[in-house]
């Protein structure tokens, strides 16, 4: 009785482990049939293999382009077949890292018109040349109405792809793809914001931008830019994963932050479906995201000429990073000074020289840039950060790109589960004279304080 009973278990768990391996909407999600339902553009077999890769992985699809361009995609899926045009889905792959010698690599998917013409590619994980080799790891993106990613209008269907890249060809590189599972997927949060939202307040215009999972994407001060409106130039929170890379706000080539809930007021009043302008005295944005194992509870306040940032961090579980950067300000590379005052009242300053370092790294109770050709600047007030927690505030001087600003913690560090770590800064304008500016900036700086 007992062998039959370990019998009907062993059969019981293969045909679950098969079920779990074939679901989804794919015809062959983990290569049992070879290459059935999948189409090389470009490339040919000799730079993929179908191989064993033992235990409960099975057969995998085995990718090493071999000094070529390699395209590896499902068969087209049209809308209105095979996929409804009206909902959202999420698909998964598992990959493992072998090597990027040379080249880029990336899971993404194509949209198609009904003629044949892409209209875009949308890009859920790529690796290069700097990320480390990694295991088998599950990877997704989302796409479809109310997902991160709608589909371009006109699309007649789309292709899920793994591909590599190399503008002279020689893509040298080997990635290993199993299990990818396309399902239909209800997104945390509806997409029916606009892709921004502009805010004129006082004498600030700020832009809150939707690709980097809503944070701040301008501030411009009495109709001078002071801070980059510039896609790559992030602001918001980013953590340093060991052997990933970056993950968050605008850092989308190695996954994306998910954003579970958001909200907009303005004036004071909650508004649920936001405008793409507004003039107001007031605007707030709220949201809560989740990166791995990390929790953010994200506020920007914009009023008053000042500008309130607020990040509330928790980790699920012991997590290992090298570094978290919060509040990135990326202001415009015209920059010529900054100042900064430590806890203890003493005073650093410099000038930017194009050096491409990073500059100040130290804990500052407050920092301050000025941009001489425009006679502006802006001071940075730390309001408050976690007790026993090491931090400190930097300044990347990059030519022609930006100064960047950063408050950095958890240098290859272990942020622990369940502390709720909160990080709070304003951010405040002015124009000074060239030979004032210090003296401005001081000033600004003691209507910031705590009880002030």
């Amino acid at each position: 009785m007992r062998v039959l009973l370990l019998f009907l278990l062993a059969i019981t768990t293969t045909a679950a482990g098969a079920a779990e391996k074939d679901a989804g909407l794919l015809p062959n999600p983990g290569f049992d049939k070879e290459m059935s339902g999948w189409v090389f553009r470009p490339g040919d077999p000799s730079l993929a293999a179908i191989v064993d890769a033992g235990g409960e992985r099975g057969k995998v699809l085995e990718l090493h382009p071999d000094g070529k361009i390699l395209g590896v995609e499902t068969e087209k899926l049209e809308l209105g077949k095979a996929l409804e045009a009206d909902a959202a889905y999420e698909v998964t792959a598992l990959l493992k890292n072998e090597e990027i010698k040379n080249g880029v690599f990336a899971f993404s998917m194509y949209c198609y018109d009904a003629a044949g013409k892409a209209l875009r590619q949308i890009a859920f994980y790529g690796l290069n040349t700097k990320s480390a080799p990694h295991d088998w790891k599950r990877v997704r993106g989302e796409f479809g109405k109310g997902s991160a990613n709608p589909l371009p209008e006109g699309t007649a269907s789309i292709c899920i792809r793994f591909s590599f890249y190399e503008k002279s060809g020689n893509c040298q590189a080997k990635v290993l793809v199993d299990d990818v599972i396309l399902k239909k997927h209800q997104p945390a949060v509806k997409n029916d914001w606009p892709a921004e939202v502009v805010a004129d307040v006082g004498d600030l215009q700020v832009r809150f931008e939707s690709r980097s999972f809503w944070t701040l994407y301008r501030i411009d001060y009495q109709g001078t830019r002071l801070c980059h409106d510039r896609w790559g130039s992030h602001y918001g929170t980013v953590a340093f994963f060991p052997g990933v890379g970056f993950i968050g706000s605008g850092h989308t080539e190695n996954e994306n932050e998910e954003v579970l809930s958001r909200a907009l007021e303005v004036d004071g009043k909650p508004v649920a479906q936001p405008e793409t302008t507004y003039r107001c005295r007031k605007i707030v944005l709220r949201k809560e995201s989740k990166v791995r194992t990390l929790h953010y509870k994200t506020t920007i306040t914009v009023a008053d000429n000042r500008i309130w940032e607020e990040v509330i961090l928790k980790a699920d579980e012991p997590t290992k990073v090298d570094l978290i950067y919060h509040f990135m300000h990326p202001w415009t590379h015209t920059a010529t000074e900054y100042l900064a005052e430590m806890p203890d009242g003493t005073r650093v300053e410099g000038s930017f020289t194009d050096s491409k370092k990073l500059l100040l790294d130290k804990p500052a109770k407050w920092s301050a840039i000025y941009d001489a050709p425009s006679g502006k600047g802006a001071v940075t007030y730390v309001l408050e950060v976690p007790e026993a927690q090491p931090w400190s505030t930097l300044y990347w001087d990059q030519p022609e790109r930006y100064r960047k600003h950063y408050l950095r913690t958890f240098v290859k560090s272990t942020v622990p589960a369940n502390e709720e770590l909160r990080y709070r800064i304003v951010t405040v304008p002015f124009a000074a004279a060239a030979e004032k500016w210090k003296e401005e900036a001081a000033k600004v700086a003691a209507t910031c304080a705590p009880g002030s």
